[in-house]
């Protein structure tokens, strides 16, 4: 296990501020595996404290290349093209009130289009008069906090872009939180389902817990078949597959059916990584299950899930040449599926452009033949073999039994999830699953979140 200290100049290597949680005041070796790690972006963007430490305008200046200087008073300055200046002017001509979609025609502009003045208002704002060439003038107004936002690629000659903070007021997304079995045990992310359906404290509560850990669970659901529709309708809609919109985990006798509806177990795992686009969300409804405590037994079939993100973080602490091989190796996931058959290449850890985790897409049984150089090979099998022996421990786990009532939701390209196996002779186990596409339940989160007083 790397030092604490590595950890976080990893992280700052990478443009990254790590928030530690751990259980005490000291960092013993065993309270280092329970840190819970919040990563955020390394400009102060990311969090809503963000507004309390804009930096206000304190001149705008004509530069070369048809470029204006911004100053701001911590001595940062970004340099912004006159055309881009003028292609993102936010008022009613140029945006759309309501839906903020562009009514500006960006062809039409002069790509070497000049102010005809560069003013400072009152209220701190950046107040361009364009030249008019036949016309009437127009005048574009920038806030401080929008002009630093989008700014921050001009200042650090990257292309990250920052998280939304529009004029419509949505607010930044908090950290994430990367989790193993100690972590989430201790405060499992779960709502009761009658709260769920009444309540909008409760259901942001929901999609709050879901955003952050990946992973969220309702009680005490009715055991409807067609309960999940329901559910989903609270904050999104079903996303209908080739399996149907929704559909059952449970025994199937007939020959050639998915290995989901067999008492098999299922080692862990991520769903479709053979569609273009596999689904960002995953909801699973227990109807039917076996208790232990009545069973005086294990009846099998218990369910786990693990923190992709989490295991991914540590490959590229400790074992970074196998977390770069994971990262840039495409890995072709296949099936067929009543006689049609999906293919998709993608790497097992999905990175964006500033080398962050954004998706793991992870199924032994899908995984098609490697098709890399020779040198690749077997340093790849080396970096697979790490990454499922440590996903694989009992101490990344959450694991249990699903009882009749319970939801559970997981981020499809974050969490996965396995089954144990069963006796489909002695237990009766139904599951009713479904997808949900993640960008639909992430909206009703930013929506929701807008909404919520501001952190001081």
């Amino acid at each position: 296990m790397a030092s604490l200290r590595s950890v976080l100049a990893a992280a700052i290597s990478r443009g990254c501020r790590l928030a530690v949680t751990t259980q005490s005041g000291s960092l013993s070796n065993s309270s280092k595996s329970l840190l819970v790690q919040q990563v955020r972006p390394k400009s102060s963007l990311a969090g809503r404290e963000y507004l309390q430490q804009i930096p206000r305008i304190v001149s705008a200046v004509p530069a070369c290349h048809q470029t204006a200087k911004v100053i701001f008073d911590d001595n940062k300055t970004a340099e912004f093209k006159y055309i881009w200046l003028r292609d993102n002017c936010k008022c009613p001509l140029c945006v759309d009130v309501d839906t903020r979609q562009k009514l500006l025609d960006t062809p039409a502009l002069d790509p070497k289009i000049k102010p005809k003045a560069l003013q400072i208002n009152d209220r701190g704002d950046l107040v361009i008069t364009w030249q008019s060439h036949g016309g009437e003038e127009h005048v574009s107004t920038f806030t401080n906090d929008w002009l630093y936002r989008y700014g921050q690629c001009f200042m650090h000659d990257t292309f990250t872009a920052p998280a939304t903070l529009e004029e419509d007021g949505a607010w930044p997304r908090p950290p994430l939180t990367l989790w193993n079995r100690y972590i989430i045990q201790k405060r499992l992310p779960e709502v009761e389902y009658q709260e769920f359906i009444e309540s909008d404290d409760a259901l942001f509560e929901w999609l709050d817990m879901f955003y952050k850990f990946g992973f969220a669970m309702l009680r005490n659901v009715p055991t409807d078949p067609d309960q999940l529709k329901e559910v989903v309708g609270r904050f999104a809609y079903i996303k209908e597959t080739q399996y149907g919109v929704t559909w059952s985990v449970r025994i199937n006798p007939t020959p050639g059916v998915h290995l989901f509806q067999t008492g098999l177990g299922l080692q862990l795992h991520t769903d479709m990584n053979y569609r273009e686009n596999s689904p960002g969300m995953q909801l699973l409804h227990c109807l039917k299950a076996e208790h232990p405590d009545k069973l005086g037994r294990d009846p099998g079939g218990q369910s786990f899930f693990v923190d992709g993100f989490r295991v991914a973080k540590w490959m590229e602490d400790n074992e970074p040449s196998a977390y770069h091989i994971l990262t840039s190796t495409p890995i072709l996931f296949s099936i067929k599926n009543k006689g049609q058959r999906y293919g998709n290449m993608v790497p097992i850890i999905v990175t964006d452009s500033e080398g962050d985790v954004t998706e793991i897409h992870y199924n032994n049984r899908t995984m098609g033949p490697l098709q890399a150089p020779d040198h690749v090979v077997v340093p790849f099998y080396h970096a697979y073999k790490l990454f499922s022996e440590r996903m694989r421990q009992e101490s990344q786990q959450l694991t249990f039994h699903l009882q009749p009532g319970d939801v559970v939701a997981f981020n499809n390209r974050r969490v996965m999830h396995g089954r144990g196996s069963y006796d489909p002779n002695k237990v009766e186990r139904h599951l009713r699953g479904c997808y949900v596409d993640i960008d639909e339940a992430f909206s009703k989160y930013d929506q929701m979140l807008s909404q919520r007083p501001p952190l001081l």
